[in-house]
């Protein structure tokens, strides 16, 4: 009987892991980027050319103002499950070193490693004073990185009320947004621990990238300290109920200009991201997390087929709503 259950157990097991195995193979489609080319952000030339945006693929964004920087989810290297530890694309291949050498702050949303992979190499080129914000659990999961270095390490505690996080001349200031992370399958989430204990070294398997907590931004761009030139706010997930009570009480004093959305899975997210778009008012919306990025960049760009990405754009812009995308590793003046 004990040998049956077991037996049993094991047909069952390895079902599952044909099932994942397949969703994950059958994860992405190949995007046809004449079918998205009507949808692709454009550049607004009209406002002296101050602030820039690049896209880095998945959740990463680079946003430049003047010469200073804030980068968000530091990921772009996208490793297989072969060479995952070891491929990391160097940061100089894919983006120009003044911009690299411009950032003086860092958001993370979580520890997953499609959000924080490459910040290693990043610390390379970081001001500094350079300011990494990031849920507790993430920051001593990178601990690491901050051995013999000046970085300001600004560990987020889910639970505490939220401030303002300025950057050294308060150029940039984010305020966190609590979030929730959406499951990968079914309702499965996976990689969903923290850590309780600074780690000694970068961990070197995907599974011991922990979620954390997750958490979107708000981000201010500043002149002279106070005055707010842009507003962004950057969704890393859907957000809770304290998540979006803080987006309400700052929206009541100034809308945001635009609203980056986390759009993996349309069905997941579509619900909050409008909920999120009637507080914030943005004028436009840019869609992220949509590409496969378990796929290299050095092979046919794949968007991921549960955000069914190319009828969505149609479908929003065709009901008035503004929203866009960007291909990895491009740029729009804002």
């Amino acid at each position: 009987m004990v040998k049956k259950i077991l037996k049993l157990l094991a047909v069952v097991l390895m079902l599952f892991l044909c099932a994942a195995y397949l969703r994950f193979h059958f994860l992405g489609k190949e995007l046809d980027i004449e079918s998205v080319k009507p949808y692709l952000t454009q550049s607004i030339e009209d406002k002296n050319d101050k602030m820039e945006l690049t896209y880095l693929g998945c959740a990463g964004f680079i946003i430049n103002y003047h010469d200073k920087g804030i980068l968000c989810d530091p990921y772009i290297s996208n490793p297989g499950i072969f060479n995952f530890g070891k491929k990391h694309t160097p940061w100089k291949d894919k983006v120009a070193e003044t911009t690299l050498k411009s950032i003086d702050m860092v958001t993370i949303s979580h520890g997953h490693y499609d959000h924080c992979y490459d910040i290693k190499d990043l610390c390379n080129y970081l001001q500094p004073e350079s300011k990494i914000i990031a849920d507790i659990s993430v920051q001593y999961q990178l601990n690491s990185i901050y051995t013999n270095k000046t970085f300001q390490n600004t560990g987020l505690h889910y639970q505490e009320q939220q401030q303002w996080i300025y950057n050294q001349d308060s150029t940039f200031r984010v305020y966190p947004l609590q979030s929730i992370h959406n499951p990968h399958i079914g309702k499965m989430e996976f990689f969903k621990g923290k850590y309780s204990a600074p780690l000694n070294q970068l961990p070197e398997r995907a599974w011991q990238w922990p979620k954390g907590e997750d958490y979107s931004y708000l981000i201010d761009i500043l002149d002279n300290d106070t005055s707010i030139a842009y507003r962004i706010v950057l969704v890393n997930g859907n957000l809770n109920t304290e998540g979006m009570s803080a987006l309400k009480n700052i929206s009541n004093q100034r809308h945001s200009d635009l609203q980056l959305q986390i759009f993996w899975k349309e069905e997941l997210v579509k619900e909050n991201m409008m909920n999120v778009y009637g507080v914030a008012k943005p004028e436009k919306v840019i869609l992220h997390h949509w590409n496969n990025f378990f796929v290299s960049f050095d092979e046919p760009l794949q968007y991921l087929r549960d955000s069914h990405l190319p009828e969505v754009l149609k479908e929003y812009n065709n009901k008035g709503i503004p929203v866009s995308m960007m291909l990895p590793f491009t740029s729009v003046k804002l």
